[in-house]
């Protein structure tokens, strides 16, 4: 009995050997693919849930990154940009309109960063592959436990973050391209009502 324990235990422990060189290997590959494309333009449909709260938040948009620089754009009223210097979070609601300003690298609000959307992972973070799916965690403190990177091929499919809070942060792409000509890196403060300064040393 002991022997077929010890034995299954072995066993076990080379399945997640194997799984966790597989992750590794994948993690590496994705990492050289993309890190080797400073710019590129992706659509992307976020979506936002969280079952044992009840809620759901879907929205759509447009990703262009330039190097460091990065816009995230849903529709007309949701700007999230990095210009070189500094981060924003834009938003307009009906009655009432809001602007954050940040430290590059120090949003607050972004439960990953957008100017690495495909590369964050690439280190400080460890875990296997199941199928066509990563799943890792960070080794590091980060604003989530978990991330899942779908992929087809070297392609990345979509990348969700699991928060503290059970609430799947899901970013699903199509039409990726590297052609980012024409892009605006720009947001106007003047446009609103309510401005909220977060930066600390980088002004």
């Amino acid at each position: 009995m002991k022997t077929l324990l010890k034995t299954l235990l072995l066993a076990v422990l080379m399945v997640g050997s194997v799984q966790a060189q597989d992750a590794s290997s994948k993690i590496n590959e994705l990492y050289n693919k993309y890190g080797n494309i400073p710019n590129y333009k992706v659509n992307v449909v976020y979506e936002a849930i969280n079952d044992n709260m009840g809620f759901k938040n879907v929205q759509e948009g447009v990703l262009v990154v330039e190097g460091a620089k990065y816009i995230l754009k849903y529709g007309p009223n949701e700007t999230w940009l990095n210009d070189g210097k500094t981060e924003y979070v834009g938003t307009k609601e009906p009655d009432h309109s809001q602007i954050l300003f940040f430290c590059p690298g120090q949003n607050t609000e972004a439960i990953v960063d957008f100017g690495s959307m495909m590369t964050f992972f690439g280190s400080g973070h460890s875990g296997t592959m199941e199928g066509s799916v990563l799943k890792l965690k960070p080794s590091s403190e980060a604003a989530y436990k978990e991330v899942h990177v779908a992929f087809s091929g070297n392609n990345i499919t979509s990348i969700t973050a699991v928060d503290d809070f059970g609430t799947s942060h899901k970013y699903s792409f199509s039409n990726f391209s590297t052609n980012t000509s024409g892009t605006s890196f720009s947001i106007n403060p003047a446009e609103y009502y309510e401005k909220i300064d977060e930066r600390r040393g980088c002004k």
